[in-house]
C-alpha cells in the first residue's frame, strides 16, 4: 500500500510520499535560497509543492509564484497544483500576457499561488500593478534561463528588493555545462544551496524506470561526400584569404566554432568603425567570415538531415540574392565555381530523391517498433522545421507509421507554426492513438507534458547538454524507455554528441564542486525593500513612457536600490527627471530614422516648448551617423547644429546602454535630492484646450488613463459632476469596477496633510 504525504494544504492520498522528496523540501526550507537539479520526471513540481505547503502555513496572508518560460508551462504548473494543493481552484490562477489587464490586478490579488509567465510579472511589476512583499516564496521553472537579460534576472532582483521574507526556489534538469554559467545562474538568482539528484541515488533508484540508451551509425553515401568535399574546399579557401590578411591563425574549418567566427567578425567591424584598423580588406574579411558561416551551415544540413534540406536551403540563398540589397557575401558564395557544383550535384540528387541513410535507418526502426509494439508512442526529435515536414510526409508512406509534426508557435519561414490550441489538440491526438509518432522540434524538449511515450529517436545529436538531457527524459516515466541517438559517421552528428556528453559530465562535476563550496562562496545578500526603506534617507523618481517599458534601460535602472520608476503614458519625451528636464533617448539609428520621416522636429519643438530644460541622448556609436544609413554628412551635421542653436536643446552622447543609465540616474538625482521641490506627477503640454484641460485633470485620479477620464467626462458632462459622483453611480461607468471607484473616492475625500505619514 503506497503511503501519502500528510498535510493540511496538500489534498489527501494525490502526493506519494517519496523520501528524496521530502529531503528536497526540507533543505529548502532550512538552508533558503536553493537550485535543485533533477533529471525530467523525478517530481520538481511536487517539491515546489511541498515548499508552497509550508510557506502558506507560515505565512497565510503570503501568496506562492512560479513562473515558467511559455504559457503553455504556465498552464500545466497551474493544473499540477489545483491537483494536489488542498485550496479552492480559484486561488490557484494563471497570470500570462493574455490575461486581460482589467483583470490582472484582482487576479493577484485574491490569487493564494500564481502560476505566470515572467514577461507578464516583469510588466506588471513596472506598472506598480503588483507588489512583491506579499509574496513568500517564487519558484523558478527552467532556472537554466536566469542568465543575461532573461526576465528572471530582473524578477529575482526585485524580489529579493521587496519581499518580507523571501524565499527562491530554482528547478531545472540542467543548469549547463559551463561551470561560469552555472555560477551566473547562481549569482542570478541568489542561491545559497544546491541540491543534486540523479536517477543512480540510493534514494531515487527505486522510483526510476531505466532508459536504454542506443546508438545507431550510418555512413553518408559517396555523392554526398563529393558536396561535403566541395564545401569544405570553398571554407578553407576563404580561411586562406583571412590568414593571409592576419585575422586567421589556420586555414582548417574545424579550428573555428560558429561562435568564434561571430565574435571574429564583431571585433573587426568594431576596429573599422572605430578607426583602429584602416585596411580595405577587413571589410572583405568580414563579408567571408559570413560566407564561411552560410556555407558551414549548408555542411551541417547536408551531414545531419540531407538532400531536402540542404536544396531548401539553396533555393532560399538564391532566393535572398535576386532581392534589391542583397549581401556581398550572399552574391560572392552564389558565383563562386565550387558552391555552383555543389548545389548542381545537389539538385541532382534531389530529383533523383536520395535520401540521406538516416531517414532510412528511422523509417525502419519505427516500423520494427510498432510491429512489435502496436499500442507504443514515440517522439522523433529532429531541429529543423522543414525537415520535420519531409519527415512527417516521408514516413506517412508507410503502413504502421501515422506521423505528425509537432513544431512551436512561432512564425516562421514559409511554416506558420502551431497555436497552443493546435498543440493541445495534437498532444491529445497522439494520447488516443490518432498518431503514434510526433516529429518534434525543440518545442517538445522543455517541460510540456507530453503523454508518457515508450521511444524517443534524435534524429540528428545536439551539441548541448541542456537539450539532450530534457530529450532523453521524454521517455520512462511511467515504465522502462528507450532513447536511440541517430549518427552520421565522421560528421557533426558525432561531434554533437560527445561534445554534450562531455558537457554533461562536466555538468556534474561543477555542481558537486558547487555544493561543497557554497558555504564559503556565499552569495551576497540582497537588502529587502522594508529594510532599505529604513535605511535610505532620499530616492530619486523618474517618470518613464510607456514605449520605454520594454526597453533594457528601464530594467538597468531598477537595479538601483534608490530609484523608483513610475510608468506613465507621456505626451513629451522618455524619462522626466526633475520638475523641468525631459530627456529624449534615442540610438543613433532611431536618431537617422526620425530624422528622415521628420519626426525629429515635431519631438524637438515640443520639448523646447513645453520644459526649461530638454535633453536628448543620443546612444551608440557617434561614427555610425554618418555610415548606417545613406544620408549626407552635411544634412546630419546641419540638424545636429539646429538641435543645439535654433531649439537650444543640449545633446549628450553617450556609448552604450549602461552609459545612458548612469546619466538618467545622474542626472535625476542631481535634480531631485536635497531640493525642497516635487516632480509633477501629470505631464503635459502647457497650452491646452478647454476640453483637453478637463481629461488632464480627470486624469489625475488613481488608475485613470486618457480613455477612462473621456468615458467619466462624457458619462456626467463635467469635471465637477466627475469630483462630486458616489461609488455607486462610479459603477455605472464602463471600465470602473468596485476597487477602481473606491481609490477613486478615497482619494477625492481624504484630507491633505503635507507631512509624510510615518
Amino acid at each position: 500500500m503506497p503511503v501519502f504525504v500528510k498535510h493540511e494544504l496538500i489534498k489527501p492520498e494525490t502526493v506519494e510520499s517519496r523520501l528524496y522528496q521530502e529531503v528536497l523540501a526540507a533543505r529548502v526550507i532550512d538552508k533558503g535560497n536553493s537550485l535543485v537539479v533533477a533529471p525530467t520526471a523525478l517530481g520538481k513540481t511536487i517539491v515546489a509543492a511541498m515548499v508552497s505547503a509550508k510557506r502558506l502555513k507560515d505565512f497565510p496572508e503570503k501568496k506562492v509564484l512560479i513562473v515558467s518560460p511559455t504559457k503553455p508551462l504556465a498552464v500545466q504548473h497551474q493544473k499540477s497544483f489545483q491537483k494536489v494543493m488542498n485550496l479552492k481552484e480559484n486561488e490557484i490562477q494563471l497570470l500570462t500576457g493574455s490575461v486581460q489587464k482589467s483583470k490582472r490586478e484582482a487576479l493577484w490579488n485574491n490569487a493564494k499561488i500564481i502560476s505566470a509567465t515572467p514577461q507578464a510579472i516583469e510588466n506588471d511589476l513596472m506598472q506598480a500593478k503588483i507588489s512583491f512583499k506579499e509574496v513568500s516564496l517564487l519558484v523558478f521553472d527552467e532556472a537554466h534561463r536566469a542568465i543575461g537579460d532573461y526576465a528572471y534576472v530582473f524578477l529575482a532582483q526585485q524580489y529579493m528588493k521587496q519581499a518580507l521574507q523571501p524565499l527562491i526556489l530554482a528547478l531545472t534538469a540542467s543548469p549547463g555545462g559551463e561551470e561560469e554559467k552555472i555560477k551566473d545562474v547562481c549569482r542570478n538568482l541568489f542561491i545559497e544551496n544546491v541540491e543534486i539528484k540523479t536517477e543512480h541515488d540510493e534514494d531515487v533508484s527505486p522510483y526510476v524506470n531505466e532508459i536504454q540508451m542506443d546508438w545507431i551509425k550510418v555512413d553518408l553515401p559517396p555523392s554526398f561526400l563529393e558536396i561535403k568535399q566541395l564545401l569544405n574546399s570553398f571554407v578553407k579557401e576563404q580561411l586562406s584569404f583571412l590568414r593571409t590578411t592576419g585575422v586567421s591563425r589556420s586555414i582548417s574549418p574545424t579550428f573555428y566554432k560558429k561562435k568564434d567566427l561571430l565574435i571574429l567578425q564583431s571585433q573587426i567591424r568594431r576596429q573599422l568603425v572605430s578607426g583602429q584598423v584602416k585596411n580595405p580588406a577587413m571589410w572583405t574579411a568580414i563579408s567571408r567570415i559570413a560566407a564561411i558561416l552560410k556555407v558551414s551551415h549548408a555542411q551541417i544540413l547536408l551531414e545531419t538531415q540531407g538532400i531536402e534540406a540542404l536544396e531548401d536551403y539553396f533555393n532560399r540563398l538564391k532566393n535572398k540574392s535576386s532581392k534589391s540589397g542583397a549581401p556581398k557575401a550572399l552574391k560572392f558564395i552564389l558565383a563562386h565555381d565550387l558552391v555552383i557544383k555543389a548545389m548542381h550535384l545537389s539538385n541532382k540528387l534531389f530529383e533523383q530523391k536520395v535520401p540521406h541513410p538516416k531517414i532510412i535507418k528511422l523509417k525502419e526502426v519505427l516500423q520494427k517498433q510498432f510491429l512489435e509494439h502496436p499500442e507504443s508512442r514515440v517522439l522523433v526529435f529532429n531541429h529543423y522545421r522543414d525537415s520535420a515536414k519531409f519527415l512527417q510526409k516521408y514516413l506517412n508512406q508507410f503502413d504502421g507509421i501515422k506521423a505528425k509534426k509537432f513544431v512551436g508557435q512561432a512564425m516562421k519561414e514559409n511554416d506558420e507554426g502551431m497555436s497552443q490550441k493546435a498543440q493541445i489538440k495534437t498532444l491529445e491526438e497522439f494520447k488516443e492513438g490518432k498518431y503514434n509518432t510526433l516529429i518534434c522540434t525543440s518545442v517538445a524538449e522543455e517541460g510540456l507534458d507530453i503523454p508518457a511515450v515508450d521511444l524517443v529517436i534524435f534524429f540528428e545529436a545536439v551539441p548541448s547538454e541542456i537539450r539532450a538531457i530534457q530529450r532523453r527524459g521524454r521517455t520512462g516515466r511511467l515504465s522502462k524507455g528507450k532513447a536511440i541517438v541517430l549518427m552520421a559517421r565522421n560528421t557533426r552528428d558525432e561531434a554533437f554528441y560527445y561534445a554534450a556528453q562531455g558537457k554533461e559530465r562536466k555538468m556534474h562535476r561543477t555542481l558537486h564542486s558547487l555544493k561543497k563550496e557554497m558555504g564559503s562562496l556565499k552569495m551576497p545578500q540582497q537588502t529587502t525593500l522594508h529594510k532599505f526603506n529604513e535605511e535610505a534617507k532620499e530616492k530619486v523618481l523618474i517618470y518613464v513612457d510607456t514605449r520605454e517599458q520594454a526597453s533594457q534601460v528601464v530594467t538597468e535602472l531598477q537595479k538601483r536600490g534608490d530609484v523608483f520608476i513610475k510608468v506613465k503614458q507621456l505626451d513629451i519625451g522618455d524619462f522626466i527627471l526633475g520638475e523641468q528636464v525631459c530627456v529624449e533617448r534615442k540610438t543613433v539609428e532611431d536618431f537617422l530614422q526620425s530624422l528622415i520621416d521628420g519626426r525629429l522636429f515635431n519631438q524637438l519643438i515640443s520639448l523646447a516648448a513645453n520644459y526649461e530644460r530638454p535633453l536628448i541622448i543620443l546612444e551608440g556609436d557617434s561614427q555610425e551617423l554618418y555610415s548606417l544609413r545613406n544620408i549626407h554628412p552635411n544634412a546630419i551635421k546641419g540638424a545636429l547644429s539646429s538641435i543645439a542653436l535654433n531649439y537650444r536643446i543640449p545633446m549628450l552622447s553617450t556609448k552604450n546602454l549602461e552609459e545612458t543609465v548612469e546619466w538618467l540616474y545622474l542626472i535625476a538625482k542631481r535634480e531631485q535630492l536635497g531640493k525642497d521641490k516635487d516632480i509633477r506627477l501629470r505631464v503635459g503640454r502647457k497650452s491646452l484646450t478647454e476640453k483637453e484641460l478637463q481629461q488632464f485633470i480627470v486624469e489625475s485620479l488613481p488608475s485613470v488613463g486618457p480613455t477612462l477620464a473621456k468615458n467619466l467626462l462624457k458619462h456626467f458632462g463635467s469635471v465637477k459632476k466627475v469630483f462630486s459622483s458616489t461609488e455607486k453611480q462610479l459603477l455605472k461607468v464602463e471600465k470602473i469596477g468596485e476597487k477602481k471607484a473606491k481609490e477613486i473616492r478615497k482619494i477625492i475625500e481624504a484630507e491633505f496633510s503635507d507631512e509624510e505619514k510615518k
